[in-house]
């Protein structure tokens, strides 16, 4: 319980540290902003407990796509590089994140808005392409448990196809530590958070863990594009290709580590 109030306490600051420092220095772009947030991201996952690596070459412009498991997903890829981030557009209402999310220039999307929202939406993408940044969204559409990638939503290709931009695939995994396994935690229930698990506890519960370890894998920019119903599929399907070969490694990592652990019993 101490080591999460802990955590949780300097994430609260780092929060609110950003909050005033856009304040009081006010940004003069969007690049400048995100430049912020990821700053304050990085601190954020490391006060968090989550140590992380990167895989393949950051992408310097166009879409960054990814699979969806939590909302560490979110301040884990901000603290990986800068983005540009589309968010549903109920994210804006919420206190403090939705105002710093604002002055990102994050893009705000009502799901299942239909086809009077497209020209909005597509306006504030082109926008977004503009900036200079990769632009991040999660087309699944919504957040899993980790056993599979979903199909993946189709509304925002449009406008990745409209404005020509370069599709990146990435895939997200999480490994906790084996004392959490242990003591009857899993990445599943204690890292992604999905189905209609409440906030507050599922973060006090990740922050109290022992340590995660993230992976992002950047792949190959996606060319299979004749329409937005193939470069979703094709991007779907490199993705969970992707995403099954980190939790590969993870289990290969483990197996390292219990035969380290048995040679220095031997």
């Amino acid at each position: 319980m101490l080591r999460a109030t802990w955590r949780i306490s300097k994430a609260v600051a780092f929060l609110i540290g950003l909050a005033l420092d856009l304040l009081l220095r006010p940004s003069c772009d969007v690049q400048d902003s995100a430049e912020r947030v990821h700053r304050c991201c990085q601190r954020l996952v490391r006060a968090l407990g989550v140590a992380w690596k990167v895989q393949g070459d950051l992408p310097a412009s166009g879409v960054v796509i990814a699979n969806h498991l939590s909302y560490l997903d979110i301040l884990l890829l901000a603290a990986v590089r800068p983005f540009v981030m589309v968010a549903k557009s109920e994210v804006r209402g919420w206190p403090l994140i939705g105002w710093i999310t604002a002055q990102a220039g994050t893009v705000y999307v009502v799901r299942g808005g239909g086809p009077a929202t497209y020209p909005g939406v597509n306006r504030a993408m082109a926008e977004a392409y503009r900036s200079g940044l990769p632009v991040l969204f999660f087309p699944e559409g919504t957040t899993t448990d980790g056993s599979e990638v979903l199909p993946f939503r189709r509304g925002l290709f449009h406008s990745v196809l409209k404005e020509g931009a370069a599709v990146h695939p990435a895939a997200l995994s999480y490994a906790i530590d084996e004392r959490d396994i242990r003591a009857g935690m899993t990445v599943a229930n204690d890292v992604c958070w999905w189905g209609d698990a409440t906030l507050a506890p599922h973060l006090f519960r990740l922050a109290g863990m022992q340590g995660i370890r993230a992976a992002v894998n950047f792949g190959e920019e996606v060319t299979s594009r004749r329409d937005r119903f193939e470069l979703a599929e094709t991007s779907r399907d490199q993705i969970a290709i992707m995403y099954t070969q980190l939790e590969c490694s993870w289990s290969g990592e483990m197996a390292t580590a219990h035969e380290a652990e048995l040679a220095e019993v031997l």
